[in-house]
């Protein structure tokens, strides 16, 4: 089974890592994928290079046997659209289980993504719920479901069977959502303040080394 997450990673922090890291646990799975966008197509603002984001990456991910960096994106050199991913992933891992991983807000806009209507074909679908959502707002859960329904999605009962399915179902699930983000990290760092704890100690070197997020 192949999980991947993809994103920005602008920077990578202790969010991404923990999520990642507990994923691979409750998948019971050897290592879950992180994919850095070499340039997002649904997000403006982005602070660092391709290049900077993806030595953070590797950098973070040093001590962590359960995480590993798919760099695929990055090395395309190219507008990121995922359904070229989910192609290349496809052939790799054959009929094994495909896992795309997002969160809630992410997951709400997958309409409007290139080509949405392979990737049911292509890939199983993972959204973890916010930290406010974990709790609250059935009525907006119920929303999501449908929408991926209709994106052709079928929901999955239990982990197992999303393990077993090689594409074509989701699931929503809880993990321990910290409240960090890249685009809170990036504005402490232009402000002048300290980042420490939120990013680990080799990101956090690499973006002072560098003068990241300065301006």
């Amino acid at each position: 089974m192949r999980v991947v997450f993809g994103g920005t990673f602008d920077p990578v922090h202790i969010g991404h890592l923990r999520m990642a890291n507990e994923l691979a646990s409750y998948l019971s799975l050897d290592k879950v994928y992180l994919m850095p966008c070499f340039r997002a197509v649904h997000k403006q603002g982005v602070g660092a290079s391709s290049e900077h984001r993806l030595n953070m990456l590797a950098l973070a991910l040093e001590s962590d046997n359960s995480i590993a960096l798919d760099d695929r994106e990055s090395q395309r050199g190219q507008a990121s659209y995922t359904i070229d991913s989910l192609q290349e992933l496809r052939q790799e891992v054959g009929c094994e289980p495909l896992c795309l991983v997002m969160g809630t807000d992410v997951a709400k806009g997958l309409a409007s993504w290139l080509r949405i209507d392979e990737f049911s074909k292509l890939t199983n679908i993972i959204v973890i719920r916010r930290p406010d959502e974990q709790y609250s707002g059935l009525d907006k859960e119920r929303m999501l479901e449908q929408s991926l329904e209709a994106l052709s999605f079928s929901p999955a009962a239990t982990v197992e069977d999303i393990k077993m399915a090689s594409a074509g179902k989701y699931i929503m699930i809880n993990l321990t959502a910290l409240e960090v983000s890249s685009s809170h990290i990036r504005k402490s760092v232009k402000q002048g303040l300290s980042i420490r704890y939120l990013v680990t100690d080799a990101v956090r070197e690499y973006i002072c080394d560098n003068a990241l997020y300065q301006n």
